[in-house]
């Protein structure tokens, strides 16, 4: 990556000389100005640069030296660092005495808008190869020899036990690159993979040496995006060790979105896995059953149902959860009996209505 750009350089001058008021050049390696408030003088030489580049220090310019320094006025030169070494020279016009206070914070600034230029750029690369590397994980037929590339590129080194996740970012605005900056900054950024699928929707791997350590993970991730002030509705996989498994465990997350209940924000696929199941029968099967069964039952009859399973046929904490009395509870419970003909309070008779309103 070519650091000083022509593009960079007019940036830097635009901002810098509308602040100190005063002509700003920069000039590239070879001692050439790229970038001028004084658009004249851009693709001429600059003597005092090159002065600077072979002293390797600032190079101070009075109005008696211009007159030999070819292509050069009163003023101060300083050298441009970028990881130790001098990629170019930014030149400050006016009388030296006048302007050294501003000479060394313009420097800085231009210096730190090249820091963040690089990072951005290199962010941006890292993200696109992260993403080439979930695309290959979720294609039939992958390369083993393109991933071990990308995972090299990326210096990844995915832990044992591993889960895909899926965010979706509902109607929000948000920074790419501020979500990869908070998530490698407060995870390893070796043991995970992150790549922005379309829009709003995140795909991760994530990666942990145990079972526990991966599901902290996950809500450690969960917390990072709250922070963020993101609302968002997680997906997380079965458990998978393969990097082949990753396509199923993509999979899996889809069926979450699909299945899952509203207004949960993390489910697992384990926590509506037996709902797949039902969902993998064929639908006329699936719209025979639910008739046969709920029919004749009603929407109050149905919300009662599935509040009275989630909380494992508790009368107490069911009634406590609907904000209803315990013998309202029950009275509701003898309607569902008498409209379905099968008891809620029974195991095989909850177990056929459970599965009728998963239908």
């Amino acid at each position: 990556m070519d650091i000083l750009t022509e593009e960079m350089a007019t940036l830097i001058v635009n901002e810098t000389a509308k602040r100190t008021k005063t002509n700003i050049n920069i000039m590239n390696f070879n001692g050439v100005i790229i970038a001028s408030f004084d658009k004249r003088r851009i693709g001429t030489l600059h003597e005092g640069a090159i002065e600077v580049l072979k002293q390797e220090k600032t190079v101070v310019i009075n109005q008696k030296d211009s007159l030999h320094l070819k292509g050069t006025q009163a003023g101060i030169n300083l050298p441009i660092i970028f990881q130790d070494n001098i990629v170019g020279v930014i030149g400050i016009t006016g009388n030296p005495s006048q302007i050294s206070h501003v000479a060394d914070l313009v420097k800085m600034s231009t210096e730190l808008l090249l820091y963040q230029n690089y990072f951005t750029y290199e962010l941006e690369g890292q993200i696109r190869s992260q993403e080439l590397f979930i695309e290959e994980l979720l294609k039939s037929e992958s390369s083993k020899s393109f991933i071990q590339y990308l995972m090299k590129q990326l210096n990844i080194d995915l832990l044992t036990y591993r889960k895909c996740i899926i965010i979706d970012i509902e109607k929000q605005i948000f920074s790419r690159n501020s979500i990869v900056r908070s998530l490698t900054s407060r995870i390893d950024a070796r043991s995970f993979t992150i790549a922005f699928t379309n829009y709003n929707r995140i795909v991760i791997l994530a990666t942990a040496q145990s079972v526990q350590a991966l599901d902290n993970k996950i809500n450690h991730i969960y917390q990072i995006f709250q922070n963020l002030e993101l609302n968002v509705q997680m997906a997380s996989s079965l458990m998978f060790k393969r990097l082949k498994d990753f396509k199923n465990a993509y999979e899996e997350c889809e069926l979450v979105f699909m299945l899952a209940e509203n207004g949960k924000v993390v489910t697992s696929f384990e926590d509506i896995e037996e709902k797949t199941l039902l969902y993998q029968i064929d639908k006329n099967i699936r719209e025979r059953f639910k008739k046969r069964i709920l029919s004749n039952v009603s929407q109050q009859s149905i919300d009662t149902l599935k509040s009275f399973f989630e909380n494992d046929l508790n009368i107490t904490q069911t009634a406590k959860k609907l904000y209803i009395h315990r013998n309202t509870l029950l009275y509701r419970l003898e309607k569902c009996e008498k409209e379905t003909g099968l008891n809620p309070k029974k195991y095989s008779d909850a177990v056929k209505l459970q599965i009728a309103i998963w239908c």
